[in-house]
Order: structure tokens, then sequence, then C-alpha cells
């Protein structure tokens, strides 16, 4: 996958979803002026894959594999050198690298269609939306993900990847910190970008190398759920035949903040966090926000982009010069982790 010719100038679920999510895709049409660069299967990503398919973006579509590295080569670094990985909008002369800013960005674009997603803070469904988007935005998701990878004992319910994977995860964090340093040999250009992430990536190894620091975030997870339980329990009933099709956090329609949450819990489930943290006994509004999101087109079609995962991936080791995916995942080990991420979203 070749990207160096694209850079910019500066940088600022049952067959009803699957029927539903066609007819999005087919509402959804690549554009030129517009381009997203994603990984499906990414945390940030499914926030924003969600938001643009709710509002029906016209949009570029391009993967950068996480599982080959490609979030570090040199043509990404220069479109994204202060950000993190995944993903970045480029409009123009435009670059957007934090998630919660594209969606805000594609929610004022001409041309979308969908629900309002960032609602004005002017109003207090707005105020509610924003408080809820800060109180997120410090969970430290990628951190809680690679502690329970490191420190599986944490989750009561297993993480659902296989052995296998969860060690190439651990041993491929460390190989990233040595492969930075080595590009910032390479690229002399770039040499502060990538001891700066390599800093970055070896203070993130020390926290989640930190059982009792790991412990501590995960823990902090339960007031953030029961804040969202409360808040649920405000605006709709716990009679089962009362329940509504559909829930909303605030408001009359679907906002980022619902997104986010469904993301989030998406996240603990592949973890094996919810048994302890969400269960159904003590969270059952949360758990049918959950149900009822996973059943919208939008989230029916991200499953879709996953599963067309698999042959991205198969398309990029045969292309790979390998640099990366031997100080990592091999190649066939990157496959057998796709396959089990795709099967496990689609269960979910």
């Amino acid at each position: 996958m070749s990207k160096d010719s694209m850079t910019p100038k500066k940088s600022d679920a049952d067959t009803h979803g699957d029927d539903a999510a066609d007819e999005m895709a087919k509402t959804i049409k690549p554009a030129d002026d517009i381009i997203i660069y994603y990984f499906p299967t990414s945390y940030s990503s499914q926030k924003v894959l969600i938001s643009v398919f709710e509002k029906n973006l016209r949009f570029k579509p391009s993967i950068v594999s996480l599982f080959h590295g490609q979030h570090m080569e040199p043509w990404y670094v220069r479109l994204n050198p202060n950000g993190a990985h995944v993903p970045v909008l480029v409009h123009g002369d435009r670059v957007i690298s934090h998630p919660d800013r594209i969606i805000e960005y594609v929610d004022t674009l001409p041309d979308t269609s969908g629900p309002h997603l960032v609602p004005p803070v002017s109003g207090l469904v707005g105020q509610q939306v924003a408080k809820f988007q800060e109180s997120l935005e410090k969970i430290p998701v990628d951190v809680i993900s690679y502690g329970v990878i490191f420190h599986p004992q944490l989750s009561e319910g297993g993480c659902q990847l296989p052995v296998a994977i969860q060690r190439s995860m651990r041993e491929n964090f460390a190989n990233r910190l040595r492969y930075l340093i080595t590009l910032s040999t390479v690229y002399p250009d770039l040499r502060d970008c990538y001891l700066a992430k390599s800093q970055t990536a070896a203070e993130k190894y020390d926290l989640i190398t930190d059982q009792e620091r790991v412990k501590g975030h995960i823990e902090q997870l339960g007031n953030f759920l029961n804040n969202v339980e409360a808040e649920l329990r405000q605006r709709y009933s716990l009679d089962a035949s009362a329940m509504p099709e559909a829930m909303y956090l605030f408001g009359e329609d679907l906002t980022v903040a619902d997104i986010g949450l469904y993301v989030l819990i998406t996240r603990l489930q592949l973890l094996g966090l919810l048994p302890l943290f969400v269960p159904s006994s003590c969270f059952p509004l949360v758990h049918r926000h959950y149900t009822l999101l996973a059943a919208r087109p939008s989230v029916a079609r991200l499953t879709q982009e996953v599963s067309r995962l698999r042959y991205t991936l198969i398309l990029e080791d045969i292309k790979a010069s390998g640099t990366y995916v031997a100080l990592g995942l091999g190649a066939g080990l990157v496959l057998v982790a796709a396959y089990y991420l795709i099967r496990r979203l689609k269960t979910l």
C-alpha cells in the first residue's frame, strides 16, 4: 500500500442489520476530497467510522495497518507527526488527527445527513454530551487494553483473544520501542518525531507493565459506568415490557455520546471485563442501550469493514517487505489475529 504520493500541505447484528448496512453502503460513495486513514479494529477508528456512517459521509477510505506497523512509516508520521496512531481525516489542506475533533468536523459538513451527533453547547443536551465526552476521554482505553493483555489475571471473564495472540502483542510492544529508535536514525528529518513517539511508548510500557497501576485504571471504570446507568434510569423505566425501541443518553436522538459508550462496552467485552464491571443484573439499561445500538445499520457496516480486513491483511502480507512484521506479529499470526477479531465482533 503506497501512500507517499498522498502528502497534505499542512497539519492542523442480524440479517436485517446486514441488509440495512448494504443499503447504507450504497449511499456512501468514495470521494476524492475527503480521505480518512483508519484501522477497523482500532478503538478510536471505530468511534469515527460509526459516526461517519451515521452521517452518510462521502469519503475515500485508506486503511493504515497497525498489524504491519504502517502507522510508523515515514509517510504517515509526516501526515500525523504529533498525534496518536489512527484515525486521521484529510480534507484539502486540513488534517485532523483527534477522533472527537474529526466527528465534530464531519458533523458540520454540508451534503451529509443523519442525526446531529454533536449538539451545540449553548443548549442543555450539548452541555451534557460535552461533559460525557470529557469523562470518556479520561478513560485510558489503550492502557487498560494492553494492561489486561500483560496481566490476564485482571480479567474475570478472560480476554477473548487467543493466548498466542496476546503473547505476540506483548512482544510486539517492546519491539516497537527499538523500531522507533532505529527509524529516527534512518530518517533524520523525522528524528524528533520518532524519538518523541519512542519516549511516549516507553512511558506507556512502564505503565502497562505495572499491574497495580493498571488495576487502578480498571477500577475507575466502576464510577463511570455507575453514572451512565444512573443517567439512563432517569430517562427510562426498568420494566422490560416498557422498554422503548430506541434509547439515548441525552436528548431524543443519537449523539456521539451513545457511539462512544457503545465502542467502550465493545472493547470491555473483548477484554473480558464485562462480567465484573457491567453485569446485566446491575446494569440492565446499559445492556439494553448496547443491544439497541448494535442493531443500527452503522454498526452493521462497521462489522462489514472488519470482515473485509482479512483480505486487506493478506494483500499487505504479499506486498510487505517484512521489516516490521519480522519484529512483531508473523504474517500467519496476523491473519489469525484478524480472524479472531472478526469472529468476536460478529458475536457481540
